[in-house]
């Protein structure tokens, strides 16, 4: 998948683009909040910005380069600052698993729902027909956001292993695009 052709995409007001070293320190600060941390399933228990430039030079610029992985900025469009993250991952023939989240200071703003809308036109763009997610019971804002932006519930919870390798109960939804 070459979602870096396809870079950034907008909705509205949110652009998700490549992540910057400039983004680095709010990224860093925005993994910390209880939130991020709870929800979030995020793959290291810690950032920093060094961890999160490293990443940049590394990890995200591999995945972005061989279709593997994008892990991108949601930016507000016309001030382009950094209001949280949003990943394709476990992407296979045409179907990506994506999740997100955003900084206490962006969210209510609809951010979610329109970075998630611009991710599927990226995705479609890039030859995938399905996004997958998946949240945890409680989330229900996660939840809300999902269904907001056209993704449905395919049932019940059952336990999952998390991109953090915790095992948990979650909710998995679907977007055909």
């Amino acid at each position: 998948m070459d979602f870096d052709a396809h870079l950034p995409a907008h909705c509205d007001d949110v652009r998700v683009r490549r992540l910057r070293y400039g983004d680095a320190e709010a990224f860093a600060l925005g993994t910390r909040d209880p939130a991020v941390r709870e929800h979030g399933h995020l793959p290291l228990t810690e950032y920093t910005p060094h961890i999160v430039r490293e990443q940049i030079d590394g990890v995200i610029a591999q995945g972005l380069a061989d279709g593997t992985l994008a892990a991108l900025a949601i930016a507000d469009r016309a001030s382009d600052h950094f209001a949280g993250s949003v990943v394709l991952f476990d992407i296979h023939d045409d179907r990506a698993e994506v999740g997100f989240w955003l900084t206490p200071q962006a969210r209510g703003r609809g951010f979610a729902v329109k970075s998630l809308h611009a991710v599927a036109g990226l995705g479609a763009a890039a030859g995938l027909s399905v996004l997958q997610a998946r949240t945890s019971p409680e989330n229900v804002a996660s939840q809300r956001v999902l269904e907001a932006s056209g993704f449905t519930s395919k049932g019940a919870a059952r336990p999952q292993r998390t991109p953090s390798g915790a095992v948990v109960p979650l909710l998995a939804f679907v977007r055909p695009l």
